[in-house]
């Protein structure tokens, strides 16, 4: 049920000056997940760590949200991300395409999902479990784990079958949910007061 994640003859993701290069990065995982589906929207979020002495850490302000019609706008989407992430805003994406334009609710979610995706927040895949088919190291340490699937599934068995994954693993409880937006490789995670790059790994 689980299938490969393809490669791309395009470069990978390179830090110049303190910026992300453009690569390939994004548009590699998106095609990996996304790519053979037609139709609908993919979402960004991006946002400036907040700097309000009572905010939570990890807290964003002036975030923005935005919707991009797939796949004719995928480039468009990647190198807005890039470009977010060189301004020192933090730049996720919705790990599934949605329905309509302008909101990444649940019930507006598409009909079906093409993968499976876990915040692993430091936690790893057990060994005897299906092993993910990309994964992204957002920090150092911690992983975003995602799973292809041979054939798309309803959204409502995707959001099951995540929190079955998430909770087994002792991952992120907050992220297994069809409202979820994970970090794009080829951006800069600027949670801590050092950024890092978000990578993506590679599997066999």
């Amino acid at each position: 049920m689980i299938l490969p994640y393809r490669e791309h003859n395009t470069p990978h993701p390179k830090v110049q000056g303190g910026a992300a290069v453009p690569s390939s990065a994004t548009l590699k995982l998106w095609d990996h997940l996304f790519g053979e589906l037609e139709g609908g929207y993919l979402v960004t979020f991006t946002g400036k760590q907040s700097e309000r002495p009572d905010a939570r850490a990890g807290s964003l302000d002036d975030t923005d949200q935005r919707s991009w019609s797939w796949p004719k706008d995928r480039e468009k989407a990647a190198e807005y991300l890039r470009a977010e992430s060189d301004r020192g805003r933090d730049a996720y994406f919705g790990v599934h395409l949605f329905r309509d334009r302008g909101n990444r609710r649940k019930d507006n979610a598409a009909e079906v999902l093409a993968a499976l995706w876990v915040d692993g927040d430091g936690a790893e895949v057990p060994e005897d479990w299906p092993q993910p088919t990309a994964t992204v190291e957002s920090s150092p340490g911690r992983h975003h784990y995602y799973w292809k699937l041979t054939r798309p599934v309803a959204s409502g068995e995707a959001s099951r079958l995540n929190k079955r994954l998430c909770y087994g693993m002792g991952a992120d409880k907050g992220k297994w949910g069809l409202g979820t937006v994970l970090r794009a490789p080829g951006t800069f995670n600027y949670k801590r007061e050092t950024p890092t790059e978000v990578r993506e790994a590679t599997h066999a």
